[in-house]
Parts: C-alpha cells; structure tokens; sequence
C-alpha cells in the first residue's frame, strides 16, 4: 500500500484552486462580485487577450484596511460569515473565502487599495502564493486588482484555454450577465484597449437590458411583477410573437445572483405554453427574490447552482407570473408600413448594360475639344446627369413591437390566482328588467325560426359562443365602470382564410382558423374527462432515482390523470391503469412513455402534468374540429367568430404558438397615402 503524505502547501492550493478558478471569466467572476459586495457603485474590467495575460478589475468600494490585506489572500479568510448561523442567511455573493487564494495561487496579483477615511492607501504584490511586497502607497478610494500571467505555474491548466476570442467572449457575457442583475452599478468593459459594454448604473431594469442587448430585443419584453406565497418575481420576458430557437437568453437571478436553475426554467416554460410555437424558446431576464433561509447557495464552489425550499411556491410564483404578464399585455401584432419616395421623373426602364454604355458614349464626346475660329469660344460641356434611380414599392409590411410600459399587476387581481386559489365566489342575477326596455319574449326551443338559425351554421352555433362564468358583486361593480371596447365591425374576409374587422380607428385582420382552434381549446380544456381504464396486463416500467422519488412522492397526481401505479423495489413501478383516453383506438399511447413524461415533469418540479400528458391530445382536438382556411363560412359565422376574438383578450395565439390577430392604424395608413406627414 502506498505511504499516506501530507501534501505540500503549494500542492494543495493548487489543488483548491483548480475547483474554483477553470478559466479567465472565472477570476473576473469571483472579484466582480468581491467588488459588489463592496459596496462600489462604478466597476470597470479590462482584459487583453482574452484575459490570459492581463486583467483589471478597479471599483470605488470600500476597500480593504492596509493590515488585513495579507489576511485576506488566505483561504477561509473572509468579511461575510463568522459563524454557522450565517450560512443560513448569506446576503453576499461571496462567502467562502476561497476567490483571492486561488487566483493569487495560479497567476501574478496586483493590488492598490485604499479606505475611504485613510490617508494612505496599501500597495500589495503576490505571486504564485508567495509574499512579494507590502507597503503603503498613494491611490485613490476602492480597490484595484491586476492578475497577469493566468497558469503561468500550471502548464497543464494553460494549454486547456481556447482561443483569445473565445476567452474573452466568455467575460463579456459574465460581464453583461453581473451588469442586469446590479442595474444601480455602472459597468464598464474595456477588451483589448477598446470599451465594447459602458452601463449607466441608473437603477432601472429596462435601461440595463437595453445596454446589454440593443433597442430591438428591448422593445419586445413584456414586464413582470408578481408576488405569490412571499415569492416575488420582477423582470422582463419577451413576447410570444419574440422567441428563439434555443434558451441563451434566458437570465435567471435568486436574490440578484445569477444561477442555473432547473424549477425556474421549467416554470418560465410552462408559462408560455400554448404562446409559443413548438421547438421556439422564450428569452428573459427574472430576478426571484426570497428569504435567503429559503434558497441554499452553499452548493457548489463556483455559486452558480442553488437548491430551494418549496420549489412548488417558486415554481408557481414564476408560472403564474409569466402567465399573468402574457395576457395583461397587448399581443396583437403591429404592422407599420414603410413609404418608398416616388421620384418625379419616369424610372428608366433600359437595361443596365444599355446605360452604362450611354454614360461611356457622353464621357469620351465631353472629352473631345472643339475646333473653331479664334472668335469662338470653346463649347462647355456639362458631366451626364444620373439616371433616375428605380424604385420599388415594399410589397410585405415591416411587423414591429410597440415598446410596452412597466404594468404593476396585483397577484390577488391575476386571472390565473382567482381560477386556481379563490375560496369564494358571489353569483348576480337579475329577476327583473329594466322599466324603459320591454323584455324581449323568450323563443321555444323547438321553433323553426331558431332552428333554420341553428342550421345556418356549418361549424359554429351559436351556443358555442355562450358564456357560462358567474361574476361576483364586487366584479360586477368595477366592470360597469371599466372603459368599454370599441365596436368591431366585419368588412369581409381575403383569400378566404382572414377576417378584415375595424375598430374605431384600427385595422383588424384575423386568422380564422387559429382564432377558432383557440376557442376550442379553452372551452375544451376543463372538459376533458380523465377516467381510469384497467389494463389487461400491468406494465412494468424501470425508471431513474429522480423519476422514482417524484412518482413516489405525487402518486395521488398521477391517480388524478388516471393512472395508478404500484412501486416496487429497484425503481421499478407497474402500471395498472391507464387514461381511457389514451388506452385504446387511433389515440392509444403506450403506459410506459406516459408515466416516464409525468415523471420527468414533476422531478422538475412542474406539478401541472395534466397539461403534459394531454397537451397534444387537446391540441389534436382542437385543431381537427375548428374551421379551415378557405372554408366557405356565412357572414355570421365570421361575425361571432370575429366577435368571440375580440372579447376574450386570451385568444391572441392558437395552442401552437401562431398569432391570431393583426392590427394597423389609422394613422399609419394615412402616413403611407401621404395624408399626414
């Protein structure tokens, strides 16, 4: 067996340092979030090539006292915690005492630091873990870090960088990603002598956002503000009609930390789901604030990863959220028409080897002098006039999303909380009516009169169409005061797929088959009956550790949908039964994949399976029953359908994501036919 030593102090800082400092962005991280702990309210990182070489990071905090400099670059020596109990509620982004150890282990370390009420600052050199100067110096407030010369004592870590690009692309995004989550500090990136990030540090959201990412992506966010359970959420998520083909925008902060967090992913998912289309992902930026005793960041040594509580009341603060900030904001889409200048001549409709050959022609006779007497004077020749240009009127609108200001929601107001938490519900009815109207009499039903009506409609009645949902008094009261919708009135329909409306002063052009798969699908939504059928033969169905704890911990979930289960040991389930939906004809599924979807779904800590296993069933539903494009519809039937869009601000996009409804102004129409400036 081999003797047991005792490893070296340069060997095993190395060791420890290995875990928290992998690249460059990983020094910046850890003494970026030094200098927000701190205190600094301006942060400026430089880096040349790609940050191997030379890093500087200078802010205007606190600073560090002139003793306690050398105490500070020992590991576990840290300001933040100084008992257990702390670890239980860690305001900082810094706790563990390891960052300045191990970045002064593997690289040349540089620091001139200064207190606010000292008169002399403190100038500091360390290298490889080594002591090489201490002594007092003049410098200004705060601190500054250079580190030059990254690995240069580990051969091995330095071959394993990627190229100065990508070296560097990694700090800017660390860079951006500190910069949205502390909007009150002003960032500043320089990368190789050119500044590419400067942030005004004015505290807002919006204003970071727009830094980091531009005017475009900016202006398609959707505010939310949403409180649930303590659980509050701010920030910002793009539109539905703004998504991605993967999720690298999206940024999730708990406690203005930024982490990795599956439950938040998932949540901000399912609260697009139904929005957005299939294999599109939203972008945000959402910062979850909560009791620190509730969320352990004390997970791993880079920080990033953290572990809550109740990941039920996050998981709902965010859907919910998310949820609420889609169908308060305005979701139809804009069209804005881009006028072309008609010039006043008539185009020149030659060739374009014609008129190059026309301006040679005019070019060599301009050159040729002209020959006369000495009384006449030389004929002046003007250069070629520039053939009128050809102009082309744009044929497709340019869509854009109008900026959309910051929406306070109450969570107590959220259509979603009052569906899923009310206790209490007043039903108002009127037995009498009013004196100045007569009262309409009732038709039976079996006249012919309602049902030639009836009859009249291929795909819609006008039953369909009813509203069912009792309203309390206090609703009551606050929507007959509420400002009332303009009237929508039906022109037509084009190419026999679109319903062209008008509403005061807008434009409405809507996708009739979209906007009635949507109505189907949440009429049908609730309806879905999800009884159990015993199968024949129980299935046995091996799943991971992580499925078998959810499956174990919500089997009365599963028995909600229809399928029971019994565990056995080794991970193992056997099912029962199944949904009768789903057990037999053109929409059989197999057991098996069902429970392993369910179970996936709640390890993530989404508990809304029932939108998981029967999501595409409802779709296939309601797709399959609504009208087609091209279909010929009465003008009634577009009439309720137009009318039943308008009303209900849910309908905007169908269960795949498409959008339903098209607006464009009057005052851009009138802008386009030259009508207004």
């Amino acid at each position: 067996m081999a003797k047991i030593n005792l490893l070296d102090k340069s060997v095993f800082e190395l060791i420890a340092a290995g875990e928290v400092i992998e690249r460059p962005a990983s020094v910046i991280k850890e003494l970026v979030e030094n200098s927000i702990d701190a205190g600094a309210k301006h942060i400026t990182v430089e880096i040349k090539n790609g940050g191997s070489t030379f890093m500087r990071i200078t802010d205007d905090g606190c600073g560090i006292a002139y003793d306690e400099i050398p105490t500070a670059f020992l590991r576990h020596a840290t300001s933040k915690v100084k008992s257990a109990k702390d670890l239980d509620r860690i305001f900082t982004l810094g706790f563990r005492g390891e960052a300045l150890a191990s970045v002064a282990a593997v690289s040349r370390v540089e620091v001139l630091t200064k207190e606010q009420d000292s008169e002399m600052g403190s100038s500091f050199r360390i290298s490889g873990g080594e002591i090489e100067e201490h002594e007092r110096t003049g410098c200004p407030d705060g601190t500054t870090i250079v580190i030059r010369d990254l690995f240069y004592n580990v051969p091995a870590r330095q071959k394993f960088l990627k190229k100065d690009v990508t070296e560097g692309n990694q700090i800017q995004s660390l860079v951006d990603r500190l910069a949205l989550a502390h909007p009150e500090i002003a960032f500043r990136f320089i990368r190789d002598n050119k500044t590419v990030r400067d942030t005004s540090g004015g505290g807002d959201y919006y204003s970071a956002i727009y830094s980091v990412f531009g005017k475009q992506f900016a202006m398609s966010l959707i505010p939310v503000d949403f409180t649930l359970n303590g659980v509050s959420v701010t920030g910002y998520v793009s539109s539905p009609l703004f998504t991605r083909g993967n999720r690298s925008l999206q940024y999730f902060y708990v406690n203005s930390r930024n982490v990795k967090s599956l439950v938040l992913m998932t949540a901000l998912e399912e609260g697009f789901r139904n929005s957005i289309m299939v294999g599109k992902f939203p972008a945000c930026v959402l910062n979850i604030t909560m009791p620190p005793e509730l969320c352990d960041v004390n997970v791993s040594p880079s920080k990033t990863e953290v572990r809550f509580a109740f990941d039920k009341n996050v998981f709902d603060a965010v859907n919910f959220g998310v949820r609420n900030a889609i169908m308060n904001a305005d979701s139809k889409r804009d069209v804005k028409l881009e006028k072309k200048e008609i010039p006043a001549e008539p185009a020149d409709m030659r060739s374009g080897d014609r008129i190059l050959l026309d301006k040679a022609v005019k070019a060599i006779d301009s050159a040729v002098p002209t020959f006369g007497g000495s009384e006449q004077s030389p004929e002046r020749h003007e250069p070629p006039e520039e053939p009128p240009r050809i102009f082309k009127i744009e044929e497709k609108p340019v869509y854009t999303q109008a900026q959309v200001a910051l929406l306070r929601v109450k969570h107590e107001e959220s259509p979603f909380v009052q569906q899923h938490f009310a206790t209490q519900k007043v039903t108002v009815e009127y037995d009498e009516e009013p004196d100045d109207e007569p009262a309409e009499p009732e038709e039976t039903a079996g006249s012919a009169e309602s049902i030639a009506a009836e009859n009249t409609f291929r795909y819609i009645s006008s039953a369909s169409f009813s509203e069912s949902k009792t309203v309390n008094a206090a609703e009551a009261q606050e929507i007959s005061a509420a400002p009332v919708k303009p009237r929508l009135k039906v022109i037509g329909e084009v190419f026999g797929t679109y319903i062209v409306c008008t509403s005061g002063d807008q434009l409405i052009m809507i996708d009739k088959h979209a906007a009635h798969e949507r109505i189907n699908f949440e009429k049908r939504r609730n309806e879905l009956i999800t009884s159990s059928q015993l199968l024949a033969e129980s299935v046995r169905v091996t799943l991971s550790a992580e499925q078998y704890a959810a499956v174990w911990e919500h089997t009365d979930l599963l028995a909600d949908i229809g399928m029971d289960v019994i565990l056995t040991d080794g991970n193992i389930c056997e099912i029962t039964a199944a949904p009768s939906a789903f057990t037999g004809g053109a929409g059989a599924h197999d057991p098996a994949e069902m429970l392993i979807r369910a179970a996936d779904c709640m390890a993530a800590g989404d508990m809304n399976i029932t939108a998981e296993i029967y999501g595409d069933f409802q779709h296939t539903r309601a797709c399959k029953s609504a009208i087609k494009a091209h279909d010929n519809n009465t003008r009634e039937e577009l009439e309720a359908l137009a009318e039943e869009v308008w009303k209900d601000d849910r309908i905007r996009f169908c269960p795949h994501g498409r959008p339903i409804m098209l607006k464009l102004s009057e005052y851009e129409l009138e802008k386009y036919f030259s009508r207004i400036q």
